[in-house]
């Protein structure tokens, strides 16, 4: 009598659990990475933006299309808390800058990112800059005369300071 040797292909129930619990692990521990990494791009983008922002108020402050008097703002960076945009507003022919004047920069920042005055730890409303690009205080009183900024994103945290 023969007898044929049957070879069985496959896995074990053990080995396939083993496998998973390897994946679950691995994939656990990716995802947490994969949320500290994204909420530091949001925090990396927002800085960039806050940075471009201030230099493009500088240069238009500089460039003081209207002649705008030294001791109003030729220039303004606002941030809106609402829709959370940041933006560079310019003086026009009848007005100094403020949030409400033309807009010549935006940047839409992630809901999760907050900006505060690291000094006063207030929220960040506006900086005023006048014709030489140095800040001053609003005629309102509403922008702030210093530019030391704090940007959080949770509990990732970024100060700047300004000149």
């Amino acid at each position: 009598m023969v007898k044929t040797l049957s070879f069985q292909r496959g896995f074990s129930l053990i080995e396939l659990m083993v496998t998973i619990t390897i994946l679950a692990i691995l994939v656990t521990a990716g995802s947490a990475f994969t949320a500290q990494w994204s909420k530091q791009a949001e925090l990396d983008k927002a800085v960039m933006s806050f940075k471009s922002a201030i230099d493009i108020a500088k240069s238009t402050a500089l460039r003081n299309e209207y002649a705008t008097a030294q001791t109003l703002p030729a220039t303004q960076l606002c941030l809106d808390a609402n829709t959370n945009e940041l933006t560079v507003r310019k003086a026009t022919s009848t007005a100094s800058a403020s949030c409400s004047t033309p807009i010549i920069f935006s940047a839409a920042l992630s809901p999760s990112i907050e900006i505060s005055h690291t000094v006063t730890t207030s929220d960040f409303n506006c900086f005023a800059l006048n014709s030489s690009a140095q800040v001053i205080s609003e005629v309102t009183g509403n922008c702030k005369t210093h530019l030391n900024i704090s940007i959080r994103n949770g509990s990732l945290n970024e100060s700047l300071i300004f000149n």
